[in-house]
């Protein structure tokens, strides 16, 4: 057995105290082909301080072979030793046999520290020495994705998926159904997942896969996917709004509310959940459990206009009055929308308080001057008034809506 191969032995044993004894005989005594071999073992082990040590005897014994600078530069970059990483990547010539490994090294570390630019060039360079290389072709597809030349990323995965379904540990379907996405193109991406379903195996490329299928109106498929993430990373947060609304496309109501409530369970701020999860419980008569949402939703988020007017409607519903004033009286009136001046109207009604709402039918009329339900409201408040002008007025535009409505045409003959 080489002193290489006691070496690995004896750390795979958690054995470190012959580290430095063992590595020192394999410098010695090993062949350069067996010291290679282990340098590329302890860097993958993690043990790179070795590794470092092997390769640096390895250039000092082989000056011309460029290829154990590359491998020592890269352990260096890894390990936060940039200039002299870098500097070893810069000697290596274009002449050598190392200089295209020496561009792909320098490419991954310019793109892990967001030099995406730089990233590309030393990839075009690379491409430009070794065309056919499928390694550049990935880097440079990457790049392309990252710096949102999709078309060019697409057209690079797609050479790439001809020949493999995975790089390393990258899944080509999965970056080719994004990419159809990015560029608009939800129903190829669909296509894609359809075709290769079994192929979707991590978290991430199900979680996108469910956002690309809900986007087409494949609920049924996206609430699949959505369900195996949520089920092997509960706290995967993002999950739980989608899969809500492919339950409410299929109007299941009981659904809807579960997840909602368990998405909140994870994260009490999602403003989306509160307000499916409240529609659902309002959907399914649960009307104290649709207002727990919603107060506890606006409390979370008090400038979320959707929640307050969701709650506004549930409070007139529930001729709630009070609750419903309370809910505007802070707001600057530019702030109170025509849906909130018809709610608070309806609620000043209920409290008798009929100036107020007389005055808030009034900022409401402008936006609902075409609206059956609020004109018909709006007429019957008016007339209780005595305000024959202005209920006139009112009934000649509902009837021109609603000419069927006997009730309201005799109101207009009496009148």
């Amino acid at each position: 057995m080489s002193y290489s191969e006691q070496l690995l032995d004896s750390i795979q044993n958690h054995d470190f105290s012959q580290n430095k004894h063992l590595l020192k005989e394999a410098l010695d005594n090993d062949s350069p082909e067996v010291l290679s071999s282990l340098a590329e073992n302890l860097t993958g082990l993690g043990f790179t301080d070795l590794a470092k040590e092997i390769y640096r005897a390895l250039i000092a014994k082989f000056p011309k072979e460029d290829l154990f600078k590359v491998y020592l530069a890269e352990i260096m970059l890894n390990d936060g030793d940039d200039d002299d990483g870098l500097s070893l990547l810069y000697n290596v010539s274009k002449d050598s046999s190392a200089y295209l490994d020496s561009l792909l090294v320098q490419a991954d570390y310019y793109q892990t520290n967001g030099l995406i630019e730089t990233a590309k060039d030393k990839l075009m360079q690379a491409m430009h020495l070794d065309p056919e290389e499928d390694a550049i072709k990935f880097g440079l597809a990457e790049i392309e994705y990252l710096s949102g030349d999709y078309e060019q990323a697409l057209e690079l995965y797609q050479d790439l998926i001809q020949r493999q379904n995975t790089f390393g540990e990258v899944n080509l379907y999965q970056r080719l159904f994004a990419t159809f996405a990015k560029i608009g193109n939800y129903e190829e991406a669909a296509k894609v997942i359809h075709e290769h379903t079994n192929s979707i195996l991590d978290i991430d490329s199900k979680y996108e896969a469910g956002l690309i299928l809900l986007s087409v109106g494949d609920d049924k498929q996206a609430i699949k996917f959505l369900d195996e993430v949520i089920e092997q990373s509960p706290d995967y947060v993002n999950a739980y709004p989608l899969l809500a609304q492919a339950y409410e496309h299929q109007h299941d109501n009981e659904q809807v509310l579960r997840t909602a409530q368990a998405g909140l369970a994870y994260n009490e701020l999602d403003e989306v959940l509160y307000s499916i999860g409240a529609r659902a419980a309002a959907n399914l008569n649960e009307l104290d459990t649709a207002r727990n949402l919603l107060e506890k939703g606006l409390k979370m988020a008090p400038d979320n206009s959707d929640l307050r007017m969701q709650l506004s409607n549930l409070y007139v519903h529930q001729h709630q009055a009070n609750e419903d004033i309370a809910l505007f009286k802070d707001l600057d009136e530019e702030n109170i929308e025509p849906q909130a001046h018809w709610n608070l109207a309806l609620s000043y009604e209920d409290l008798e308080d009929n100036e107020k709402a007389q005055s808030e039918f009034l900022l409401a009329y402008p936006s609902f001057n075409n609206n059956p339900d609020f004109l018909r409201q709006m007429i019957i408040f008016f007339n209780v008034q005595n305000n024959d002008e202005i209920t006139k007025q009112l009934l000649a535009r509902y009837l021109k809506l609603v000419p069927e409505d006997g009730e309201m045409q005799d109101l207009y003959n009496n009148l």
